[in-house]
């Protein structure tokens, strides 16, 4: 069995031991599998109502939220933790707090890649590559592009809690700014796989 979190920019597939990235509209390769799947991607939607053998995992969720138009990517790390700060860093960083098993709220910050092109399309001498932050205030143009993409996401997380679970593709850097974070790269299929023993499906 193959478990597939389906994003806007493409799909990942992990088959308990590794994960592959491939464009959601290449999934077809795998329609006769079983696969137990998560999808926020609006234009896949059609393509995987011909996908009979697969099944969608969000109305398994079991989450109780106050949140408005909360996707199915950030219902199911949501449910894999009972108290403490989610954050996915993905094409755009989502960050959610976890309360007694309760939602209770969160918001989303542009991507690294979104953060880039802000800044090129300001102005080309803001087309660089960014310098990450080691500490004191920058001292070049990259420096001070890094700073100012990383710095204020890292301060609005760590004033939400010490319980900090990290992932996503630049789960990484932001862990090294968020020393007290659990990186987890694989926390969305955690997550994904402790709903279908839940509720043994699949």
């Amino acid at each position: 069995m193959l478990l597939c979190d389906i994003g806007n920019s493409f799909a990942k597939l992990f088959d308990g031991e590794k994960v592959w990235r491939v464009s959601p509209a290449k999934l077809e390769r795998w329609k006769e599998e079983r696969v137990c799947y998560i999808n926020v991607n609006t234009k896949a939607k059609s393509i995987l109502q011909e996908f009979h053998r697969w099944v969608d995992l969000e109305p398994f969720i079991e989450l109780e939220s106050p949140y408005e138009g909360l996707g199915a990517d950030r219902k199911v790390l949501c449910s894999f933790v009972e108290d403490g700060v989610v954050v996915d860093a993905g094409s755009a960083v989502t960050v959610d707090v976890m309360e007694n098993k309760r939602h209770k709220g969160g918001f989303i910050y542009p991507g690294i890649e979104a953060l880039k092109k802000a800044y090129a399309s300001i102005s080309p001498a803001l087309d660089r590559e960014p310098l990450w932050p080691k500490g004191g205030l920058p001292l070049s143009t990259a420096e001070a592009i890094g700073y100012g993409m990383i710095s204020p996401l890292v301060c609005a997380i760590g004033a939400l809690g010490e319980k900090i679970y990290i992932t996503g593709g630049d789960a990484r850097l932001l862990a090294t700014y968020l020393p007290q974070a659990n990186y987890k790269p694989l926390l969305i299929f955690e997550a994904m796989e402790k709903i279908i023993r839940r509720k043994s499906i699949c």
